[in-house]
């Protein structure tokens, strides 16, 4: 956790100022098992622990940045991080949603709810995935530094803060871990896992997304339509622009599950 430490306190008291004193305090410590997005660092959730109540205890997973690997190979990981002897919510961020569902369709013990933010269980552009591939063919991760790229995950109003936050977690990652994932997600549909996830579900859906297409919430309306979605008028990183407002619906939704 120790590179965790880079957003500023001034941020992290300026969001806790901004939330209700009842989202402080809670009935009995929870544990949240946080999955990354594609950068798979775990860093971009900087914003989200500063905020987070004492009362919910997250554990944030990583994945290698050197080595490329598959769905399967990143549910071990997953599955090896999940706590054993205490109940849990796991979270999976972007990349991490298919993850998350994984994991449940496991049904871990422990596990008492998902959420799954800024997500999808099929392809989730909107470009077909054979240009997709051909591009991460062309080396399209060599351009991960590039403002552009920056822009359509951030949106425009994104802090310096934020944007270095961002960038120093990409510049650890190797083009071709990145290139992996990309190829991953085209591979996977996790449409069965999400049939199998039998615990109550939070969907959280950032309307401005640049990455996953709005068809992806219709998935989850129909295999899941008791599961609890909630929008935001952010970009693609709801938890990094929209911290505030997403600890609210965070700590609602544990509280309904404990």
């Amino acid at each position: 956790m120790s590179n965790f430490n880079n957003f500023s306190d001034h941020a992290r008291y300026d969001t806790r100022a901004r939330l209700e004193e009842d989202y402080l305090s809670g009935p009995g410590q929870m544990t949240l098992v946080l999955l990354p997005g594609m950068d798979g660092t775990g860093s971009l959730f900087v914003p989200l622990l500063k905020a987070l109540p004492d009362w919910v205890k997250p554990i944030v997973v990583s994945y290698p940045t050197d080595k490329p690997l598959d769905y399967k190979g990143h549910l071990e990981l997953v599955m090896a991080a999940l706590p054993v002897d205490q109940p849990f919510v796991v979270l999976g961020e972007s990349f991490s949603g298919p993850l998350a569902l994984m994991a449940a369709a496991r049904h871990p013990n422990g596990l008492r709810g998902v959420i799954l933010c800024a997500t999808f269980v099929t392809w989730p552009l909107s470009i077909p995935a054979c240009i997709a591939r051909a591009a991460v063919s062309l080396g399209l991760f060599r351009l991960k530094s590039h403002p552009l790229f920056l822009q359509v995950l951030l949106g425009r109003n994104a802090t310096q803060e934020l944007r270095s936050l961002f960038s120093g977690a990409l510049d650890r990652l190797k083009p071709d871990v990145l290139a992996a994932r990309a190829r991953a997600v085209m591979d996977e549909d996790c449409t069965a896992a999400l049939a199998e996830c039998h615990v109550p579900l939070l969907v959280m859906i950032a309307d401005s997304d640049r990455i996953v297409a709005r068809r992806c919430r219709e998935v989850f309306n129909h295999i899941r339509p008791d599961a609890e979605v909630v929008h935001f008028s952010s970009p693609h990183l709801i938890l990094q622009t929209s911290t505030c407002e997403a600890v609210k619906h965070i700590c609602r939704f544990i509280r309904l599950v404990q």
